[in-house]
């Protein structure tokens, strides 16, 4: 299986206007869209009952196509193939946190697109903030390697501490034990924020699920809570509010659009 559980933690750190910093445990999973009956099947806490522990619906990621029959593998593979013109026909994998006791709360999740040879092809960000609901993406044609990192000017607002004139900066490590994705925003080639996720990768099986449940029985619900926290020490600091950009229309790398089922967080704090 290629599925996994990651554990880890994820660190923000903002270095203007207000220098601001944190860093919490998070978990998450990598899961091959193509194993979605063989992790619906590892345990009864993982349903797609309204107030399940743990669900995976797939309608809760790319809407606009999963809402309209697509499954999510063939939404991502669409979205690349319009960026990009050419279709990833290979595998998909989902790096995310799974919907917990009803709510659904991604501030980004990665989609990892493979060719036929299983080679990676693209990597699709589906990014989404708060309190405007509203979803966008971003594809990174993957070329080479990760060893080049990957720049992409902002065109979809996030956080209300942070403008959009600004461009985002990716570094992404994967290998069989680890993940790891840098992020920085750069305004005028000068760093003013950083995001740094860091997982290890283990079996994802009936027993580490139960593990999971009990290591972090509120998931979502504790990122909410630590999202409005930071935003709170944020507002003490007296952190300029940036006005709310209207949505954006189709762009070269991405496509807005309205989401209106459920909350999620700032990837910007």
């Amino acid at each position: 299986m290629n599925s996994s559980l990651c554990l880890g933690w994820i660190s923000h750190h903002r270095l203007t206007p207000r220098a601001h910093a944190f860093r919490y445990r998070t978990g998450m999973f990598y899961l091959d869209l193509d194993e979605q009956t063989w992790l619906m099947s590892l345990s009864r806490w993982l349903g797609r009952w309204r107030l399940a522990p743990l669900s995976f619906r797939q309608t809760d990621y790319l809407p606009a196509l999963t809402q309209q029959g697509h499954t999510l593998a063939q939404a991502a593979r669409l979205i690349v193939h319009q960026a990009t013109g050419h279709m990833p026909e290979g595998p998909v994998h989902l790096l995310t946190q799974l919907r917990c006791w009803g709510l659904s709360f991604n501030p980004v999740s990665f989609y990892f697109c493979h060719d036929r040879d299983a080679n990676l092809a693209a990597i699709l960000l589906e990014v989404r903030n708060t309190p405007w609901r509203e979803r966008f993406h971003y594809v990174l044609p993957v070329h080479d390697n990760l060893g080049t990192p990957f720049t992409v000017a902002k065109a979809f607002h996030v956080s209300p501490f942070m403008p959009l004139d600004m461009d985002y900066r990716f570094r992404f490590s994967l290998d069989a034990q680890h993940i790891r994705i840098h992020m920085e925003n750069r305004q005028h080639e000068r760093t003013v924020f950083k995001a740094d996720l860091a997982l290890q990768r283990q079996p994802l099986d009936r027993a580490s699920l139960h593990r999971y449940i009990l290591a972090f029985p509120w998931m979502s619900l504790r990122t909410l809570s630590a999202i409005y926290w930071q935003a709170l020490r944020l507002l003490f600091k007296r952190t300029p509010i940036h006005d709310h950009t209207a949505r954006q229309n189709h762009l070269a790398l991405g496509h807005s659009c309205e989401d209106t089922n459920d909350v999620e967080s700032h990837p910007e704090r």
